[in-house]
């Protein structure tokens, strides 16, 4: 059987970019594309390991650890430790969903496998198994991390959170609430839900009529609103099944950015988040105003 080292290291590159790619959209941590294949090239060189007696010692745990550490700082450069240790634990946990998906695939639709000399081998392994594994790790990999920072945030955790609406702002207490999976039904971002009253001063005038008017809120009302107000915002219509309704009904816009800046988090400016406007208090004991979408954070 003959091997093409320039075949391997080309797909062992692609393997690898894909996997920090999906690191990259799960930490939704920024980075360039040149960063990331900078780092799958060079981590790709790895492979050659294999072809020369005299490099084996580098298959050993603690040098695995350090290329993959490589792998991390070329790619994203993380500025601090708790930002490495996420991205590295999401590579890990793609890299292996990656393989397992890889290697059960082509368990149950190829059998042309073997061990040979101590070592595992497949032959011919088909671009069709390789895709639609990257597509089921990329499935897995991002319900995984969901379920941890789930499980690890079930304690609550405040923070600040600043909105920016036409060249005005406002700071607000902020919950991290792992139980909001809310997200803006046409677009899919993630809904950040706040006090009316809490966001008032950076709202226009118009849409007070909204939340001053007793029993639910009208269609017509809010079509009337959306329409003298086009110019200013872009008011949303959001669905919703909790806040003590099964089926409410929020009105939210998209700011022109949001921020958050805590010794608890990186900083953070994102621009693809959507307010829902609550028209009641969040707590009860004004702890906070606003609801913040776990996803936002990461």
């Amino acid at each position: 059987m003959y091997v093409y080292v320039e075949y391997l290291i080309l797909e062992n590159a692609i393997i690898n970019y894909i996997i920090l790619y999906v690191t990259k959209k799960i930490s939704r941590t920024d980075t360039t594309k040149l960063r990331m294949l900078l780092s799958a090239v060079i981590s790709s060189l790895y492979t050659l390991v294999f072809f020369f007696p005299s490099l084996h010692f580098m298959t050993k745990f603690s040098i695995k650890i350090s290329i993959s550490v490589l792998i991390i700082v070329l790619a994203f450069n993380p500025e601090k430790l708790g930002t490495f240790l996420k991205l590295i634990i999401i590579f890990y946990v793609t890299s292996f969903l990656f393989a397992g998906a890889s290697l059960g695939l082509f368990y149950f639709l190829k059998s042309d496998s073997g061990i040979s000399n101590g070592n595992f081998y497949i032959v011919d392994f088909p671009v069709e198994i390789l895709v639609l594994a990257v597509v089921i790790s990329i499935v897995l990999a991002k319900y995984f991390i969901n379920f941890i920072q789930v499980k690890l945030g079930k304690k609550d955790i405040l923070t600040k959170v600043t909105i920016n609406l036409n060249e005005k702002k406002v700071q607000l207490d902020a919950l991290v609430d792992t139980g909001n999976s809310l997200k803006e039904p046409l677009t899919q971002k993630p809904v950040m839900i706040v006090e009316y009253f809490a966001i008032k001063d950076i709202l226009p005038q118009k849409i007070e009529k909204l939340f001053t008017i007793d029993g639910d809120i009208q269609l017509d009302t809010v079509a009337e609103v959306m329409f003298e107000i086009s110019d200013e915002v872009k008011l949303r219509i959001i669905p919703f099944k909790s806040l003590g309704k099964s089926n409410g009904m929020l009105i939210g816009f998209k700011p022109d950015e949001i921020s958050i800046n805590d010794e608890k988090f990186d900083k953070k400016v994102r621009e693809d988040v959507v307010v829902g406007i609550y028209n009641d208090k969040l707590s009860a004991d004004d702890k906070y105003k606003c609801l913040l979408h776990p996803e936002i954070l990461y």
